[in-house]
């Protein structure tokens, strides 16, 4: 499997296959003992500390078994988790909030895992100096891609819209072949290819016109957990999240472990797992509670997701703005070691 097949999405026909496996399994069921989440999110190194969770036992400490599937496609994982054949999905905040939720779809949000802080951009040809040099000409993208939402977000701020912008959409994929067409003056794509398109591409002076460290936290990933489920059993889901902000302090004291314990989960070469992970900030518990609400406030990731509610709307992704609360639900978090090992 080659790199540009790891970040956020699956070889074509593979998710499916493998949430179909994940869903038939005889072990999932509805009547399965609270101490098991099923969880399917897309391929992606940012959810590494669910495996490192796994590997260092943190999951088991809290006597939960956690299942995992790959799978980036939602319109497989959203009718899992609305039918109870799944407890958990990984993924952007934005995507998240995108069509065909609404605000009574399943799902809340307990908690961020990872931020984007570089790993996602876009990349332009040398006369396109600012992203307001974009309007009136062609931009190459996934209509969903951080690339698209960053552009979106960075013409908003000047008083533009993308729907100035001619937008031709690509497989991110195939980023870098379209960018070889002198006509595409910009193209949404994400590391490794976004580093390997400006050294590589024939366009002389080619340059990264936006990526996620202009706006930390805009590319914010959440964990989101089915809502019935979530009620009920509030402790399986503090269990959950323990493990993962100790695989996460992990990544901060010892990230060559951290990677030689993750990587074998997504076949790859610790290397190139590390060199990926540059573009990635995992999110503390600490960073996390800040993100999210609380008695104090309604925390940082709230100025996120109403941007992403003006993003969305603006690239037709959603119907209407979506309410915060109790969409995004922080009480999880709070005192989430009092009594517990971390």
């Amino acid at each position: 499997m080659t790199l540009q097949k790891l970040f956020r999405r699956l070889p074509s026909g593979i998710g499916g296959l493998a949430t179909a496996a994940f869903l038939a399994a005889g072990s999932f069921t509805p009547a399965q003992a609270t101490d098991e989440i099923r969880c399917i999110f897309p391929f992606w190194f940012g959810f590494a500390p669910v495996f490192v969770a796994e590997e260092m036992g943190y999951f088991e400490s809290e006597d939960l078994k956690v299942r995992t599937a790959f799978d980036n496609d939602r319109a497989n994982v959203l009718p899992a988790l609305a039918n109870g054949s799944t407890d958990c999905t990984m993924r952007t905040i934005g995507e998240s909030m995108s069509r065909p939720r609404t605000a009574d779809t399943t799902g809340t949000v307990i908690g961020t895992i990872d931020i984007s802080v570089g790993a996602d951009g876009v990349v332009a040809g040398p006369e396109i100096k600012s992203v307001e040099d974009l309007i009136g000409k062609t931009f190459a993208g996934e209509i969903n891609h951080p690339g698209t939402t960053l552009v979106q977000h960075a013409l908003s701020q000047k008083g533009k819209d993308i729907s100035d912008v001619n937008i031709q959409l690509i497989a991110t994929d195939d980023s870098a072949a379209v960018f070889e067409d002198p006509n595409i003056a910009a193209v949404a794509t994400w590391e490794p290819m976004m580093g390997t398109i400006v050294r590589t591409t024939s366009r002389e002076g080619a340059h990264l016109l936006l990526t996620s460290a202009d706006y930390e936290g805009l590319i914010t990933d959440v964990i989101i957990v089915r809502t019935d489920d979530y009620k009920e059993n509030p402790e399986k889901y503090r269990a959950f999240l323990r493990g993962i902000y100790k695989a996460i302090d992990l990544y901060q004291t010892d990230p060559d472990k951290f990677i030689e314990l993750s990587a074998p989960a997504f076949d790859v070469p610790a290397a190139e797992m590390k060199e990926a992970l540059e573009g990635v900030k995992y999110t503390t518990y600490e960073e996390s509670v800040a993100y999210m609400p609380s008695a104090d406030g309604k925390g940082k990731l709230h100025e996120v997701f109403e941007a992403f509610n003006d993003i969305n709307m603006s690239l037709d992704l959603q119907d209407a703005p979506l309410p915060y609360e109790p969409y995004v639900d922080g009480s999880a978090l709070q005192g989430l070691f009092d009594g517990h090992e971390r």
